[in-house]
């Protein structure tokens, strides 16, 4: 069974442009449509449900990022939103399907450009509140001959950022297309068809349950264990995705967003 794998889908003059990138700027336009469309027509009185909606998310990030950055830090608020959305939605693409949309945090590129970002400003924002001196005077302490140390465990932020997401992600992938290898022989079946074929099951048996009762209980064990048999891939795949996908991509969102304003706030 062949892992999902970064590939070039087409070429801009001589640059290549792989998957990871066109599926970067669909999530992008995607989430740029849905924020325009959730800021736009915003009141003060009478306000609509798209208003609630919008408020209540920038409420919650922000609350998020007051009480770990502090108040003096609330100008982050929409960062640390843009890149937890991007982030969520990047890492529970793949639950559409696998091998059909290949989550672009699966990619070390997106984790480690994301991570470099995040460094730059905990750089920048070091140097904003405690002046440029104090800054690199700090590499100095608590002894000059420190610094190599210091130097490293600046850079370790942004390398262990990247591979807890990287890591995170790639396993998860490698994990779901073992199962579909083993369960369905296929790598490319989109999770809906699995999620509709389970609701499919449910559905035709507890229709057909009646019928089921007036037959011979031979007859009636061997279609319940051959239902079961038939449902087993589906339910498994699902639970899978649901967990590798959903659980453990909005966790991972959540776990490098959370370190992000530890590490600027630091």
């Amino acid at each position: 069974m062949n892992i999902p794998e970064v590939s070039v889908g087409f070429y801009i003059g001589s640059f290549p442009i792989t998957n990871t990138m066109i599926w970067t700027w669909v999530i992008l336009g995607l989430l740029s449509v849905l924020f325009i469309w959730l800021g736009s027509g915003l009141k003060v009185r009478n306000i609509g449900k798209k208003q609630v909606v919008a408020e209540w998310i920038y409420s919650a990030v922000g609350n998020m990022v007051r009480d770990t950055m502090g108040p003096d830090h609330a100008f982050f608020i929409p960062y640390i939103l843009a890149l937890f959305s991007f982030l969520m939605v990047s890492n529970i693409s793949g639950f559409w399907g696998l091998g059909i949309v290949r989550p672009p945090t699966a990619d070390l590129a997106t984790p480690l450009a994301m991570a470099i970002m995040t460094f730059i400003l905990t750089q920048w924002n070091h140097i904003r509140v405690n002046g440029i001196g104090t800054y690199l005077r700090s590499f100095l302490e608590p002894f000059p001959i420190m610094l190599p140390m210091n130097i490293v465990s600046e850079i370790a932020n942004p390398v262990s950022l990247t591979f807890r997401m990287f890591g995170n992600l790639l396993g998860g992938l490698i994990i779901t297309t073992m199962i579909y290898g083993l369960l369905v022989g296929a790598n490319t079946m989109p999770v809906w068809i699995a999620v509709g074929s389970v609701v499919l099951c449910v559905v035709l048996v507890g229709r057909y349950f009646t019928r089921l009762k007036g037959l011979p209980k031979n007859k009636k064990a061997g279609l319940i264990l051959l239902a079961a048999l038939l449902f087993l891939p589906l339910a498994v795949t699902s639970f899978v995705h649901f967990y590798f996908d959903l659980f453990a991509g909005i966790l991972q969102a959540y776990i490098f967003c959370l370190l992000s304003m530890i590490f600027i706030s630091a």
